[in-house]
């Protein structure tokens, strides 16, 4: 899969992107700078970086994180409904397996679960 840097008009706020950051590779754009975690001395620190451009900026967004949705909550609202045993994602449709993680994603057909 290759990717390309998305442009700034883009990005959506309040949601994670997989990148190229100066302090980590996962950042959540809030509509002006990405939030990424990184560290003061030996504690952990959120930190603001800018969106990447030619001669400024230190964070370049490549791909939209996809938070899924839960198809087996819980419950029916509340926390209950945010947890569960079954989230879904939008992936390419193949299987694929990551070693022995224990991670295997297989994507079903639209509309299919």
């Amino acid at each position: 899969m290759k990717l390309s840097v998305l442009r700034k008009d883009q990005l959506v706020p309040d949601r994670w992107y997989v990148g190229r950051g100066r302090t980590s590779n996962v950042a959540r754009w809030d509509g002006e700078n990405f939030l990424t975690v990184g560290y003061e001395g030996e504690y952990p620190a959120v930190k603001t970086e800018p969106y990447y451009e030619e001669g400024s900026g230190c964070f370049q967004p490549f791909l939209l994180v996809d938070e899924g949705q839960m198809i087996e909550p819980f419950g029916k609202s509340g926390w209950d409904a945010h947890y569960g045993k079954t989230l879904e994602l939008n992936v390419p449709k193949t299987s694929q397996s990551y070693g022995n993680s224990g991670v295997e994603i297989t994507t079903l057909s639209p509309g299919g679960r």
